[in-house]
């Protein structure tokens, strides 16, 4: 089969970026299909790129100027694809994707990499009183009349539209006023880690850990607060281990020192497997996720997770008090990590939930799925 992935970055380093080299990697090379890649900016990535072809469109600046209809063209033409796959990562790309499959007849499948709701909880809507905070309200309804128009754009033009979980499906109907009738789906995103051995679980260290970028929406500030709580007396053998950078770590660095916080440590970009080998505890305090994937990757060695019920799929990942702990409330986290802290036996087993949990998101499982999804796609 030849495949086509559109996407507005490749090849990159965030998360659409690396599930498509994953799932790329999957289908060329032991399923055997034909990819090309056509995205509008690239960035250096490390590693391996799978796909045949990348084609970049000519005008980065100006997403759907003619002169990248025009290339999208050329390419799906000299090319005979059998389906499109549209990596949807909100930026106004979708006519493009939209007229290709309809000009030339080809399966459009779109995957949504988000949070339905999301563009409810991208914009802080607290303050209304005020002119600014109206006017915030004003753009955020038209800002979300226009999200849902590209929504229902899309699905209309496509054969299959793909959610990251199954609690997603009710929210993406409800939003959109669609019955669904089987072509809205849901894949999880795959965790490409080889779970750890159940041994090694036995060999861990007392650190909570965090792997993400650091910006507002991560809520890393909260994280520190919470740390500032705990970090105290007892827990004076514990670690608290951000690894990840972004425009809010040097803030994020003074407001440690702020709070006289001690046993803390900010690594940077890195890979963050030697971390999650070494940690017991993961935490994750975002205001909106799709389907992170650190919280599994984290899992799959056996860190347990304390995470923000911010968004639905994380009731698919996390089976409350068995493999980690969900909670609605950001004061509740100090109790929560205490308590595991404190109760090592009760860790260790769900250390070991965590890990066997994870596997059913195994990269072999989620093409299966793939696959079944790329054969019935007409």
């Amino acid at each position: 089969m030849n495949i086509l992935f559109y996407l507005t970055r490749y090849p990159g380093v965030g998360g659409i970026e690396t599930v498509t080299t994953q799932i790329v990697g999957q289908l060329a090379l032991k399923k055997g299909h034909n990819i090309d890649v056509i995205s509008h900016w690239q960035q250096e990535q490390k590693g391996e790129i799978y796909a045949r072809n990348i084609y970049s469109m000519p005008n980065n600046k100006q997403w759907t100027a003619q002169e990248n209809i025009s290339f999208a063209c050329d390419v799906v033409k000299s090319r005979h694809y059998d389906v499109i796959i549209y990596q949807d990562s909100y930026a106004p790309t979708e006519k493009i994707a939209c007229h290709l499959s309809k000009e030339y007849n080809i399966p459009l499948i779109v995957f949504e990499h988000n949070s339905p709701l999301f563009i409810y909880n991208k914009r802080d809507l607290s303050s209304w009183l005020t002119l600014k905070g109206l006017l915030r309200r004003l753009l955020h309804t038209y800002l979300l009349k226009k999200e849902i128009n590209r929504k229902i754009m899309l699905l209309n033009q496509s054969s299959r539209y793909v959610l990251l979980s199954e609690a997603y499906i009710s929210e993406f109907c409800t939003l959109v006023g669609y019955q669904n009738e089987g072509k809205v789906t849901y894949i999880n995103n795959p965790v490409m880690l080889q779970s750890i051995h159940s041994d090694r679980t036995k060999r861990k260290e007392n650190i909570l850990l965090y792997v993400g970028r650091l910006v507002v929406e991560k809520g890393v500030d909260k994280m520190l607060k919470v740390w500032a709580k705990i970090s105290k007396g007892l827990l004076a053998d514990w670690q608290f281990v951000i690894v990840g950078d972004g425009p809010e770590r040097t803030q994020l660095e003074r407001l440690s020192t702020t709070l006289q916080l001690k046993n803390i440590r900010f690594e940077g970009f890195q890979d963050p497997q030697p971390y999650y080998e070494c940690a017991k505890l993961f935490i994750m305090m975002s205001k909106y996720e799709g389907w992170p994937l650190t919280l599994c990757e984290a899992m799959s060695q056996g860190a347990v997770p304390i995470v923000l019920n911010s968004f639905s799929a994380a009731q698919d990942i996390i089976k409350e008090g068995i493999n980690g702990y969900l909670t609605d409330n950001e004061q509740n986290f100090p109790q929560r990590l205490l308590q595991l802290m404190n109760n090592p036996q009760q860790l260790a087993n769900m250390s070991i939930q965590a890990v066997t949990y994870t596997k059913k998101y195994s990269i072999s499982n989620i093409i299966l799925q793939w696959e079944d999804l790329l054969n019935n796609c007409r």
